[in-house]
């Protein structure tokens, strides 16, 4: 579920890293998957699956490249990649839990 939001994320990591803080990032990636979430229907949220490498992305190869940048910036930083979950798998289990997706 995590990485079928991070395509937008990506593109506010990419056009911010040259002025922004990782806490502003960390706030702006956090914030948007929370957001995204939050809107989702129980039906998008049941939907919802991380994306492979063969599936196409809605922004087409750019976003695939910003998705895999965002994902190599979590992989590279552990102490973000902690507070990124710390701070969306509240709210991603909550809005699971509400749609009856977990016991």
């Amino acid at each position: 579920m995590f990485l079928a939001t991070l395509t937008p994320i990506a593109i506010v990591v990419t056009a911010c890293s040259g002025f922004a803080s990782k806490e502003a990032l960390l706030d702006a990636a956090a914030n948007h998957v929370i957001d995204k979430l939050q809107n989702a229907s129980c039906e998008e949220v049941a939907q919802m699956q991380p994306q492979s490498d063969n599936s196409s992305s809605a922004d087409g190869e750019s976003g695939k490249g910003l998705q895999e940048k965002v994902i190599a910036l979590l992989k590279k930083d552990p102490q973000m990649r902690e507070e990124f979950i710390n701070r969306v798998a509240g709210p991603i289990a909550n809005k699971m839990f509400e749609c009856k997706l977990i016991p």
